[in-house]
């Protein structure tokens, strides 16, 4: 006789990885981070209040080294800034052993600055899930893909 397994699936598990992120288009967002979040695994997530004013494009920031080859940091670079309904959105990042590995070795706190590349989840519209990400006053940036390479190297913008 074969068993069945019922498997439910929570919030967190159904956006682990990329495929349900919007990869045909990267966006640039920038504010201050505005709850404690979780800081753990399998991802840490918290909100981030968004500016309410953005620039066009992503402003001259520094490329962690892993996404310095020119079919990635062109992409960040030319990420448009978003123009979504929300005025705060919920953002995903890899858990605290590969953060602290790329430069963050603590959550981050409300009120810190926060600013992203990254992609838009495909059903849920209030989730971001970036490919690198830029904390702090200094603009520190911690990549976030695994190896050296856009998970989806999206069409460059117009």
């Amino acid at each position: 006789m074969i068993a069945l397994a019922t498997v439910l699936v929570s919030p967190a598990v159904a956006h682990h990885g990329w495929p349900g992120f919007d990869t045909d288009s990267l966006v640039y967002i920038a504010g201050t981070v505005s709850s404690d979040g979780t800081w753990g695994n399998p991802h840490s997530l918290f909100h981030v209040t968004l500016d309410s004013s953005l620039p066009a494009d992503t402003p001259e920031l520094a490329i962690p080294e892993q996404l310095q080859d020119p079919e990635d940091s062109i992409r960040v670079n030319a990420a448009l800034s978003y123009k979504g309904p929300h005025k705060e959105l919920e953002i995903v990042i890899a858990p605290p052993a590969w953060s602290g590995r790329w430069g963050l070795g603590r959550a981050l706190k409300v009120g810190e600055r926060f600013q992203a590349v990254g992609y838009i989840n495909r059903t849920d519209d209030g989730l971001f899930r970036p490919v690198v990400f830029w904390y702090g006053d200094d603009n520190v940036p911690v990549n976030q893909v695994l190896g050296n390479t856009l998970p989806v190297r999206a069409p460059l913008p117009n």
